[in-house]
């Protein structure tokens, strides 16, 4: 019984870990700036963590590229 109790008890003080959020909602127009290209994209898709940070499938403005980008690589554009 003393181990169901303690099992409780760890269970009730363990922390909830928090779960990152998308900066850049689907349809955003986005700046990207890494490498192998630069430019205004749209976000088609929201990615989980791909151990890097959030992902995001974009599409290119310009020619309709796609590509996987980490969001520390987009910042929000006006169009």
């Amino acid at each position: 019984m003393t181990d169901f109790i303690n099992a409780r008890a760890r269970h009730r003080s363990a922390r909830i870990a928090a779960v990152p959020t998308h900066k850049f909602e689907v349809g955003v127009h986005v700046a990207y700036r890494g490498g192998g290209g630069s430019g205004t994209y749209s976000v088609t898709r929201q990615l989980p963590d791909g151990g890097q940070g959030l992902q995001y499938r974009v599409r290119s403005d310009r020619d309709g590229q796609e590509r996987v980008v980490i969001e520390s690589a987009l910042e929000r554009t006006i169009l």
